[in-house]
């Protein structure tokens, strides 16, 4: 069965399963770096709200050999949990007041967004773009986050710094970063790890308290500084993905070439296109308090 075979039976089962008055449509999705991926919106009668699902994964589980039938009654539950009614308050977008203490911001690649920067309030930062969005904790379908674009600041009637100064507030109190030793990472997801006292580089991971689009802790206030004197030098920023980046200490490269090819490579083979945030390497330098792109 080809994509648009498994589309086709999806919604045609959806349709003859979801109460009546339920709209169903196919719409693109433009996500991180441009990658637009095809989602389902469900809308139920009467509702404002409608929640989309990504179907391309779903496809890539009936290719790996999950059951046709199974993968349908897991969206079917996934529209079912998806309802909003009665639950999402589907106003709070038209004040800001409201909207205000949910504003934090992400960092994205700004060559690879370009187009998608022209439609969303922005601050670049060296070939970076911070972009900004509201969390929404605990809704119907868990942790939502919401894009803020032009159109939604000049409803409130907001500009870009006011929308910047609210989120520099926001995201470091919503999302508190961590600093952790890479053996310290590898041991949490493993029980059976040993923890390693002798890595052959030394590594740390810097992200958020949810390890989600967590790179943006390099822009909160003093977190660079403090890092140089968790590791006691100046050090190598690697950007693993739009949600960590490493840390690796000056003193511990002889080469950044090779760091700067690890991370092509691990972007191009192990990160998800949507997730990869840069090919380049930064430097940070404590004296003079700056990150750098670092040139080949």
């Amino acid at each position: 069965m080809n994509y648009q075979e498994f589309v086709g039976s999806v919604t045609g089962f959806l349709r003859e399963t979801l109460p009546g008055g339920t709209e169903l449509s196919l719409i693109p999705l433009e996500k991180n770096n441009g990658v637009i991926l095809e989602g389902l919106s469900v809308r139920r009668e009467g509702e404002r709200a409608a929640p989309a699902i990504y179907l391309d994964t779903y496809y890539q589980e009936y290719l790996a050999g999950q059951p046709l039938r199974q993968i349908q009654e897991t969206i079917l539950e996934c529209c079912e949990d998806s309802c909003f009614s009665g639950q999402f308050d589907a106003d709070f977008f038209a004040d800001y007041r409201k909207v205000k203490p949910t504003v934090v911001y992400k960092l994205i690649n700004y060559e690879k967004n370009k187009e998608l920067l022209g439609r969303v309030p922005h601050v670049p930062f060296l070939n970076l773009a911070m972009v900004f969005y509201c969390l929404l904790p605990d809704t119907p379908v868990g942790n939502a986050t919401v894009l803020i674009h032009n159109s939604h600041i000049r409803y409130w009637q907001i500009t870009c710094t006011e929308l910047y100064q609210d989120a520099k507030q926001n995201t470091p109190h919503l999302l508190p970063a961590e600093v952790k030793s890479m053996s310290q990472v590898l041991l949490e997801l493993s029980d059976e790890m040993e923890d390693s006292k002798d890595e052959v580089i030394p590594m740390y991971v810097l992200t958020n308290s949810r390890k989600a689009l967590g790179a943006a802790c390099i822009l909160y206030d003093n977190m660079l500084k403090y890092c140089a004197e968790c590791l006691g030098s100046a050090y190598y920023l690697l950007p693993s993905s739009i949600h960590e980046v490493i840390l690796v200490p000056e003193k511990a490269v002889p080469d950044s070439g090779e760091l700067a090819a690890m991370v092509r490579d691990i972007n191009r083979t192990q990160v998800l296109r949507t997730e990869v945030l840069s090919d380049q390497i930064y430097f940070y330098r404590p004296e003079s308090g700056r990150l750098s792109i670092v040139k080949e």
